[in-house]
């Protein structure tokens, strides 16, 4: 009987022990499990501090850039709104002129070179952007959708330039049927009318410099003139190059310029 007893007086306390044990062991995995689930959260926190240093870092960079681009276009809208000019003087100088007060030399210099250079921009930092997927990262996605739409704008004015190299070649190829352009060493007196003039017409050091070359245009036929000048209305009008500098060009400032106050709030130095 006290055998009896004894045997089940030791597997109580065995099954005490075994349920310390466990006890033990869950207490044990749950504390390893915290701390994995702790150093998994401190390990994303540290990539995370470390991307946005990164994306800090590409915002600081995109912020020269857009000082660039400004630049950059300020030169060509100044190139542009020059353009502008001459082909407005060309409208108001044929308008009731018959050809025999057309002069050759007054057509060469208001028809000649219709463009303005290329758009440069200056992509560095946002293709990094892009490419390291920082843009929908970033946490303040206002911003990351203004650059998104500043870069669709930048691709939308480099289509309006491939529209305007296009008239503004087939302006030249009317206007080579109507004016003789043998003009010798001209690129030379362009280039040094640049250095301090705009735009000057009629006085012009163009002007001054083939004061006695008389060419004669290559035509007497008055309407053959006006279709050139045609091609170059179509150019100077509101669906040419007329909107670049009065509504693309400042609403591009306005662009770069906003993101860089964005950029500067939300990744200060």
């Amino acid at each position: 009987m006290f055998r009896l007893f004894r045997k089940i007086r030791e597997e109580i306390l065995i099954g005490k022990k075994t349920r310390r044990y466990l006890g033990y062991a869950i207490g044990e995995l749950i504390l390893v499990v915290l701390g994995i689930l702790i150093a998994l959260q401190i390990n994303n926190w540290n990539e995370e501090r470390i991307e946005q240093r990164q994306i800090a870092d590409y915002a600081h960079a995109l912020i020269k850039d857009l000082e660039r681009d400004l630049a950059m276009a300020a030169v060509i809208q100044a190139e542009v709104g020059v353009l502008i000019d001459k082909i407005d003087a060309l409208a108001a100088y044929i308008k009731d002129k018959p050809i025999e007060e057309v002069r050759n030399i007054d057509l060469y210099y208001l028809m000649r070179a219709p463009f303005y250079r290329p758009y440069s921009w200056n992509r560095t930092a946002l293709e990094q952007i892009k490419s390291s997927g920082a843009l929908r990262q970033m946490k303040n996605q206002v911003l990351a959708e203004k650059i998104a739409a500043y870069e669709a704008f930048t691709n939308h004015l480099d289509g309006d330039f491939d529209f305007d190299r296009s008239v503004g070649a087939r302006s030249v190829a009317l206007a080579g049927k109507v004016v003789d352009m043998n003009y010798p060493n001209v690129h030379e007196i362009f280039r040094a009318e640049a250095i301090t003039y705009a735009f000057s017409f009629p006085e012009s050091e163009f002007h001054s410099a083939y004061k006695d070359t008389n060419l004669s245009l290559l035509t007497d036929d008055m309407e053959d003139v006006k279709v050139a000048v045609n091609s170059y209305l179509v150019l100077g009008g509101y669906y040419g190059i007329r909107p670049r500098a009065k509504i693309e060009m400042p609403r591009l400032a306005t662009s770069a310029t906003e993101l860089i106050a964005l950029l500067e709030e939300e990744y200060p130095e």
